[in-house]
């Protein structure tokens, strides 16, 4: 929004000029059109500006939007002279682009040009298959070991147990828990959607793009290598206050706090999707961790459609662990007996997370070498 405003002066500007027929310098009416080309690769295409008048005249500067670069072999022409505009881009993501270059002059009557630049991104072959080769399986394991995150599955196990308190049947646990997962699954799916369109919006810039993905990746690194330090510190004191990457106590006992307010009353349904919305909110301070970059990976494939179902099914794996704990608490398990397992199996949750990080690292890194968005 803020570009269309700044934009839209030099637009009006450039249109009245077309339209008076005073503008002293003549560019084709369609402007510079690329046609298709693949996305992720760079493309030039060139147009003629002529200077109609019988006036000589100098341009300050050349500039494009949104990620295309222009120049123009001669920045004064002579009366009845011309000048090639020479326009570079390289689309990231698939699908039909609309830019356009100022062209900044001396001409009284119009002293902005606004040349369109149009074309279509269309997929490449190669770069669609190295991506999706490793962004399947990545989504599938990053959200199931997410899902046991030890900062994360510990909070299940205690929910799981306050639904039980109070002497609630078997099909009230049951319903409790399935509300709260699903509140969890369609709170992580917008918050997945809103993250993935902030991604996508860094797709013309590239240089930023390159510079935030780069940052992610070297914050995965060094998540990894807490993750795993974690790991043999546990292994060593035995007590969860040496784990460095958990919710802070304060968080821990405002959820606590959320599932004692909310499932204390008969509307087990409402209260816990409620729950799942509210929980899921603050439990992402632990589990955006893994989220985040993935939701990287996933905003660089190609499609909507696809990128959704990607989406869909890294939150789907998340939750896994979520309806099994859910389910073995209705069904009378101990959630004492739950938490005694979930603590012997910090160590090799850790050292799983630890390797997940690695690995999404690699790959958000890889994107940027390959320049694929």
């Amino acid at each position: 929004m803020i570009l269309i405003r700044r934009v839209a002066p030099y637009v009006v500007i450039s249109a009245a000029c077309t339209a008076l027929s005073a503008t002293r310098l003549a560019v084709p009416p369609e402007g510079v059109e690329f046609g298709e080309v693949v996305a992720g690769e760079g493309a030039t295409r060139s147009v003629e500006v002529r200077n109609v008048s019988s006036y000589p005249v100098s341009v300050s500067r050349v500039k494009g939007c949104c990620g295309a670069d222009a120049s123009l072999s001669a920045m004064r022409m002579a009366p009845a002279s011309s000048a090639t505009l020479s326009v570079s881009l390289r689309p990231m993501v698939p699908g039909e682009f609309s830019k356009h270059v100022r062209i900044f002059c001396d001409d009284p009557e119009c002293p902005v040009v606004v040349v369109p630049v149009t074309g279509v991104s269309v997929e490449g072959r190669r770069d669609v298959d190295s991506v999706s080769r490793f962004t399947l399986p990545a989504v599938v394991v990053a959200g199931i070991v997410d899902g046991f995150n030890p900062c994360a599955f510990s909070i299940v196990i205690a929910l799981a147990g306050i639904l039980a308190v109070g002497g609630r049947r078997r099909r009230a646990r049951m319903l409790g828990g399935w509300a709260f997962c699903l509140g969890s699954f369609l709170t992580y799916m917008a918050m997945g959607l809103g993250l993935m369109k902030a991604l996508r919006s860094l797709a013309g810039l590239r240089t930023a793009h390159d510079v935030v993905m780069s940052l992610l990746a070297l914050s995965l690194f060094v998540l990894s290598a807490l993750s795993v330090r974690d790991a043999f510190r546990y292994r060593r004191a035995k007590v969860p206050s040496v784990i460095t990457l958990q919710l802070p106590d304060r968080v821990k006992r405002m959820i606590r706090a959320i599932a004692e307010a909310s499932w204390g009353g008969p509307a087990v349904v409402v209260a816990g999707l409620g729950c799942g919305f509210l929980v899921t909110l603050l439990d992402s301070l632990c589990t955006g961790q893994v989220y985040v970059p993935v939701l990287a990976l996933i905003s660089r494939e190609p499609g909507a459609w696809r990128s959704l179902g990607y989406l869909a099914l890294y939150n789907a794996a998340f939750i896994a662990p979520l309806v099994a704990v859910f389910m073995l608490a209705a069904k009378g398990a101990d959630s004492e007996r739950m938490s005694r397992w979930s603590k012997r199996n910090v160590f090799p949750s850790k050292i799983a997370l630890g390797v997940v990080f690695a690995l999404l690292g690699a790959l958000v890194l890889s994107g940027v070498f390959m320049g694929i968005d």
